[in-house]
C-alpha cells in the first residue's frame, strides 16, 4: 500500500512538472498557441532563416497579429510550380486561411528563390490598412534587403511596417497617397547635405561679389539725360478709372488615409522580381 502511495504521489509530480513546463514554453513564445488557433504564421520551406531567427520573427508576427486581430504572415519556398507569384500567394492565402480567425483580415509576404518572385497580398480589413500606395511604399523598403540577401532584415523590416500601419489605421488615419511615413536621413547624409549646402552658399556669394561694380551715390539723375534730347512742354497726373476683380476661394478638398471602402472578392496585391 506504502509502494502504491509512492508510485502515485511521483505520477502526480511529474505530471505538474509537465503542465508547468507547458505553460512556461507557452509564456516565453506565445507561437506555442499559434498552432492551434491559427494558421502557421511562417512557413520558411526555403531555409532563409536558421534556428533563432526563426523563432524570433515567429513569436514577433504572432504578437503583432494577436495584438491588432489580424494575420501577418511570412511564406518561403523554392519554387511556384505552375503559378505566378501573384497567384501562388491568393492560392495559399486562401487554402490556408489566413485570414485572423473567422474573418478574411490578413496580409502575406511570399518569397520564392527559383526564379527570385516576391509577391505581397492582402484581404479583408487589409484594404483598409495597406492600401496600393501603402503596399508599394512597403515593398519598396524590403526589396532593398531581399536584394542584398538579408532575408532576416527584410522580413523584419516587413512585420515592424505591418505594425505600423495597423496601427495608424485603427487612429483612423491609414497610410496612403500624401502621409506615407518619411523616412529621416542618417546623422551622415544629414551632415552631407548641410555641408554641400554650405558650399554651394558660400560659392554664389564669392561669385555675385565678384560681379558687383563700384558706385557712387548721384542724388540728381540729370547726367544720363543726353543734352538737346528731351524737352518737356507740359505736365500733368490725370486719374481715368480704377476697376477691382474679386475671387471666390478654393476650399481645401485634399484628403488624408483610405477609406478603404469597396467590395473586393478576395486577396490581391503586388508582385515582382527581387
Amino acid at each position: 500500500m506504502k509502494k502504491f502511495k509512492s508510485r502515485l504521489s511521483r505520477l502526480s509530480l511529474c505530471i505538474a512538472l509537465l503542465l508547468c513546463s507547458l505553460l512556461l514554453y507557452g509564456a516565453f513564445c506565445p507561437s506555442a498557441e499559434a498552432a492551434v488557433f491559427h494558421p502557421e504564421l511562417l512557413d520558411d520551406s526555403a531555409g532563409l532563416l536558421d534556428d533563432e531567427q526563426f523563432e524570433t520573427l515567429n513569436c514577433r508576427l504572432f504578437d503583432i497579429s494577436q495584438k491588432y486581430q489580424f494575420n501577418v504572415a511570412v511564406i518561403t519556398t523554392n519554387s511556384l510550380g505552375s503559378y505566378d507569384a501573384q497567384g501562388y500567394a491568393n492560392q495559399i492565402f486562401v487554402s490556408r486561411q489566413y485570414g485572423y480567425e473567422a474573418t478574411n483580415d490578413g496580409i502575406l509576404l511570399l518569397v520564392s528563390l527559383d526564379q527570385r518572385d516576391w509577391c505581397i497580398t492582402r484581404d479583408g480589413y487589409g484594404y483598409t490598412a495597406f492600401t496600393d500606395a501603402g503596399l508599394e511604399y512597403i515593398s519598396d523598403k524590403v526589396l532593398k534587403k531581399l536584394s542584398s540577401g538579408d532575408y532576416y532584415g527584410a522580413f523584419t523590416s516587413y512585420a515592424d511596417l505591418c505594425e505600423d500601419f495597423l496601427e495608424k489605421a485603427g487612429e483612423g488615419q491609414a497610410y496612403d497617397d500624401g502621409n506615407l511615413p518619411r523616412s529621416m536621413p542618417s546623422l551622415a547624409r544629414w551632415g552631407i547635405i548641410v555641408g554641400l549646402g554650405g558650399l554651394l552658399g558660400v560659392g554664389v556669394t564669392l561669385l555675385l561679389k565678384m560681379q558687383l561694380k563700384s558706385v557712387r551715390t548721384n542724388p540728381a539723375a540729370g547726367q544720363y539725360i543726353r543734352k538737346g534730347s528731351f524737352h518737356m512742354v507740359r505736365h500733368e497726373d490725370v486719374f481715368l478709372y480704377s476697376r477691382v476683380s474679386r475671387m471666390r476661394k478654393p476650399k481645401n478638398n485634399t484628403r488624408s488615409g483610405s477609406s478603404g471602402g469597396g467590395n473586393h472578392s478576395g486577396p490581391s496585391g503586388i508582385s515582382g522580381k527581387f
